[in-house]
């Protein structure tokens, strides 16, 4: 087989048993891999009405038929399950090299069901693969887990995934590691992991993928590598990584800052790629296969702050930054190793800490509540207490544990201080002045909750073809150049989520594709992957295994109970504002419009179920038939 490994593992953790079995040529050609995978098999194999963290959930990791090989970034790696924040999908996306190492040790995907009785971690080497006893990592970090397992099976080119003790404690707000600072895992699925016993996976491989046309995929990607570093934005993406956000957001009055109250916040100088680059930053990292390196090791040598890690990002400095009120940067990079030594989620921590800090600011929460902790904005000091307290879920840091949305129904009067879409906190964009209502729409519409990443931000379709043959060319040009209006942002958004869809179960980064202004367009990455798998495909072909995706991802939204209503925003959010600094808000009538010019052109009804005719064209007709009851 070319391009995928050709074999999925089935781990039953109850029984203790693993079951090696074929990747179907259904999943291989109408599904890809990773994020496709994944969302399929749970999609067929998970019951309704199950609890997520209970044994009957089951746990996904996807690779794609791009990782391992040299496409630029396929470094990627998906993790999912049923969510434990809405009972919706959860998923995670991760980068490094563990997808490569699982490709090189033979396998497309694992699916693990039950509980174990024990703490144990799965062992892949090669054709080797077992269960083994966890209890010596059980209770640990992830460095010290990446360290011990290391040791254990003598392996010094050991690749990990594993949860910390947040992950253990089923602590909600949690991630999946790997490579010690690469993590993935919206909605809780570390805390699925956690619930079933398993701490790590472990993988060494020793061989390769298979390439269909080796001499003609050699040479596409040469091409692909000269288009993305001739890019205007390469050197940028290079030098400052994500990073460089903090300033472009804050020029669009969209910087996220004490709990999405404002879009900008005047410590913002302190924490940009600038800022970190003269103190902090020692030497740029990159993933597998990847010419951007858009990562830096960094160190912090204040005594008080100290910490040596990698991988400072925008999704890592804006929730321990700004959205608390805090522009200490060493503060924030001590901040960031801790939650990646606990796996704690970022995101979705920093978010449920903001959401605290608001209650605080309101009078809500005093210190009898928050165990002696002042939660006044800007207070990095006790924001480093708390953290373990959620990850070990000790005192107040247990009402914190579960996200921002359980936390309210234990905090009374606090519901005014929510920002969350469909339980998940809004993440890394406040919807000001110069931000593209394409993302306000994005929030509201993403299959995993509220989420920056699922569609409306890679700005894939900037100048696509695709885009200009849909609205015409000057229709084109108006949605991009006024952020403001609604006119084209349905179609806009729709296209960028198949792209966003495929790009995930390719599992191959955001920025060699669309969020690299410049990067690879759909019909460059369906040369590469014809060439790769010998599957011969066209741009238009993946985009509708991209839109297959997102439906099959979108009636697991529908079977958990979310219809038109659960697709909004936060109410600051919907209501338009004139401040000093320019508009923030969207009228919540012109949401409604815009809303149901998304659902025209996704070919849904006007309750976002998608229509009979629509599940056919997508070679979905099974589905089509009891589609409603699906729904």
């Amino acid at each position: 087989m070319n391009g995928w490994a050709g074999q999925i593992l089935r781990v039953y953790l109850t029984e203790g048993k693993i079951v090696k079995e074929p990747l179907s040529e259904e999943m291989r050609l109408k599904y890809i891999g990773g994020r496709g995978a994944n969302s399929k098999v749970l999609f067929d194999e998970l019951k309704p009405g199950i609890d997520a963290l209970g044994p009957e959930n089951i746990f996904c990791v996807g690779v794609g038929p791009l990782n391992g090989t040299a496409f630029p970034a396929s470094s990627r790696w998906t993790v999912s399950s049923k969510s434990a924040v809405n009972e919706g999908l959860s998923d995670g996306n991760g980068g490094g090299d563990f997808s490569t190492e699982l490709k090189f040790a033979g396998y497309d995907q694992m699916i693990f069901y039950g509980r174990s009785p024990k703490p144990v971690y799965l062992y892949i080497n090669d054709k080797h693969v077992e269960l083994r006893d966890a209890s010596k990592v059980w209770g640990k970090g992830t460095h010290q887990t990446n360290a011990l397992l290391a040791q254990e099976l003598r392996e010094p080119e050991l690749r990990v995934m594993c949860i910390g003790q947040a992950g253990e404690n089923q602590v909600r707000v949690s991630k999946i590691m790997t490579n010690i600072t690469r993590a993935g895992g919206k909605g809780g699925v570390s805390a699925v992991m956690g619930s079933k016993n398993l701490k790590a996976i472990a993988v060494r491989g020793t061989g390769s993928v298979k390439i269909a046309k080796p001499k003609e995929f050699h040479q596409a990607v040469k091409k692909a590598y000269g288009k993305i570093m001739a890019s205007p934005f390469y050197n940028m993406f290079r030098q400052e990584g994500s990073l460089f956000l903090i300033k472009r957001y804050h020029e669009l009055g969209s910087l996220p800052t004490r709990n999405l109250q404002a879009g900008y916040f005047e410590g913002w100088e302190k924490l940009t790629s600038e800022a970190f680059e003269k103190q902090f930053a020692v030497k740029h990292k990159g993933c597998s296969a990847c010419p951007i390196s858009c990562a830096h090791y960094f160190q912090v040598k204040d005594p008080k702050y100290g910490v040596y890690s990698e991988s400072n990002e925008y999704g890592t400095t804006y929730p321990l930054g700004p959205k608390l009120g805090i522009d200490n940067l060493p503060a924030i990079l001590h901040m960031q190793g801790i939650c990646d030594d606990l796996g704690l989620d970022t995101h979705a921590c920093g978010n449920t800490v903001a959401f605290a800090m608001e209650c605080w600011q309101r009078g809500l929460l005093t210190l009898k509540d928050t165990d002696g902790l002042d939660l006044s904005w800007g207070n990095a000091d006790a924001i480093i207490k708390l953290l373990p307290r959620i990850a070990y879920r000790q005192g107040f840091g247990d009402v914190l544990a579960d996200g921002s949305e359980k936390s309210a129904q234990k905090i009374p009067g606090s519901q005014i201080c929510l920002k969350t879409v469909k339980g998940v906190e809004v993440s890394a964009l406040f919807l000001g002045k110069g931000m593209n209502f394409v993302q306000g729409l994005g929030y509201a519409t993403a299959t995993r909750g509220a989420d920056h990443l699922r569609g409306g931000v890679q700005m894939y379709a900037t100048g696509s073809r695709r885009l200009k043959e849909t609205l015409g060319v000057e229709g084109a040009a108006a949605t991009i150049k006024n952020p403001r209006s609604i006119e084209g942002k349905g179609v806009f958004l729709g296209l960028d989520q198949k792209i966003s869809a495929l790009f995930n179960s390719l599992n191959i980064c955001a920025w060699a594709v669309g969020g690299l202004f410049g990067g690879l367009e759909p019909d460059e990455i369906a040369e590469l992957y014809s060439l790769a798998t010998g599957e011969n495909s066209s741009g238009d072909d993946l985009l509708t295994t991209g839109e297959r995706i997102y439906n099959i991802e979108k009636m697991i939204q529908l079977r958990a109970g979310f219809r038109r209503k659960d697709d909004t925003l936060p109410p600051n959010f919907l209501k338009m504002e004139e401040t000093p600094r320019g508009p923030t808000g969207i009228d919540k009538t012109e949401f409604d419009n815009m809303l149901s010019q998304y659902y025209e052109y996704m070919g849904w009804d006007y309750d976002g179920i998608p229509k009979a005719e629509t599940l056919v064209r997508l070679g979905l007709p099974d589905y089509a038939a009891g589609y409603r009851k699906h729904a």
